[in-house]
């Protein structure tokens, strides 16, 4: 394909852009999510009229999701309350834990036996779709349904956690194929240093990168500058050994809590850097919805459309969706049991839907080398197109069955209520 003039490509960033904005506007007043749209977007443009090769955006696409994943993550942390983390993060982390780990096993067990796939690679594609709830949709979706306070905060500090589980064992299951290794008490270990690594240079990273931002507050382009120390902290934790993507959500946490850094500081100082971080707020949900919005758009470009293979592809997709509906409903049974949220249990059960974190680990996979990436970005954008039906479905259905819950009310990506 020859190259576009100018004019052509400044045309669709421009009609990408607002349609992008045109789906938020949407998802505000009727909960369908705009990432089904921006995938149509991209399949429309790539595979189905060939304006834009999507192919031979791959080679780039990697470092664009890991772009993506970071700035989203260190927006999330920013919107997170850690307070009330930390009070509901025994029943969170169960239900991470239950759902996240047994998906990952299941699913890869099912692939290696249902279509013959290596195992370990089988694991690797497991812990890309296994567990995950994305941010962007059931945060401000549980806000506008009116679930309860506890409710919101258990969906929306589990669709942040489920995905740094993801991530990391992603990593680690990589490695293990990289390298050659299977043993897997190696393989945990390194599962359990790369979160280690990540929390405590994240930790260390993030109090030092606040004390100077503390001092640097008033000088102009600080902004830019933080994003330079998002990066930093990212790359360091990353060369240490440790999960960077962890260590730019522990620094997102840090700094939009940083108060409670006060207690531990000598004499009566006292860190004040409210206006910079309401403002760090502000161009971060601009930045994170602008590469959102392109990445997505840049999945439908690489999804391949073959009319032989769509009826098991979709079959196999279906097959993943009821495997992971499977392993929520015993989760979130269990990790809701005897208590406040019980009753919003099977509300909680269908808020699935997946976005970011399992087309960029995809995408990752395929800059990898792993040999089955290719099949996997395909299935991926599958799970992704109907874990967003099964929720949007679901939040027609609860706006019916509780009058509270008003469409016209879903909020931007926003986290824990109380900030």
């Amino acid at each position: 394909m020859a190259v576009q003039p100018d004019y052509v490509i400044f045309g669709l960033v421009a009609g990408i852009i607002i349609l992008g904005f045109g789906g938020e506007l949407f998802f505000k007043r009727t909960g369908v999510p705009s990432f089904l749209f921006l995938i149509f977007i991209g399949i429309l443009l790539g595979p189905v009229l060939g304006a834009i090769p999507g192919q031979q955006l791959l080679p780039i696409l990697g470092t664009v999701a890991t772009l993506t994943l970071i700035m989203v993550v260190f927006y999330s942390g920013m919107d997170t309350n850690i307070r009330t983390v930390v009070s509901g993060s025994g029943r969170i982390l169960l239900q991470v834990t239950l759902y996240v780990i047994p998906s990952i096993i299941v699913i890869g067990v099912i692939q290696h036996f249902l279509l013959g796939w290596d195992l370990l690679q089988s694991l690797i594609f497991g812990s890309i779709i296994g567990g995950e709830t994305t941010a962007a949709v059931v945060i401000p979706l549980s806000r506008s349904l009116k679930l309860g306070d506890k409710t919101i905060t258990f969906v929306s500090v589990e669709s942040i956690l489920n995905s740094i589980y993801s991530i990391v064992i992603f990593s680690a299951l990589v490695a293990a194929y990289q390298t050659g290794t299977t043993n897997v008490s190696v393989a945990l270990g390194t599962i359990a240093s790369k979160f280690s690594v990540g929390i405590i240079a994240g930790g260390i990273l993030s109090i030092v990168w606040i004390l100077l931002l503390d001092r640097l507050k008033n000088y102009p382009y600080t902004y830019v500058f933080t994003l330079g120390l998002v990066f930093a902290t990212y790359s360091i934790s990353f060369a240490l050994g440790g999960s960077g993507i962890l260590a730019c959500l522990i620094f997102g946490i840090l700094l939009g809590s940083y108060k409670i850094l006060n207690g531990f500081l000598p004499g009566s100082r006292a860190l004040d850097i409210d206006p910079l971080r309401k403002q760090l707020t502000v161009f971060q949900g601009e930045i994170s919805f602008l590469l959102e919005t392109f990445f997505f758009v840049f999945l439908g470009l690489t999804f391949s459309i073959k009319a032989s293979t769509i009826p098991t592809d979709l079959g196999t997709g279906l097959v993943l969706l009821g495997l992971l509906l499977a392993v929520r409903v015993a989760a979130t049974s269990v990790s809701t049991r005897k208590s406040e949220i019980e009753a919003d249990r099977t509300k909680i059960i269908l808020l699935c839907a997946q976005g970011l974190t399992p087309a960029t680990l995809a995408i990752l996979a395929l800059n990898a080398g792993v040999p089955l990436a290719p099949e996997f970005l395909n299935l991926v954008t599958y799970v992704i197109i109907l874990t967003n039906i099964v929720t949007a479905a679901a939040s027609l259905w609860i706006a019916r069955s509780n009058p509270r819950s008003k469409k016209s009310e879903i909020l931007p990506l926003g986290t824990v209520p109380g900030k």
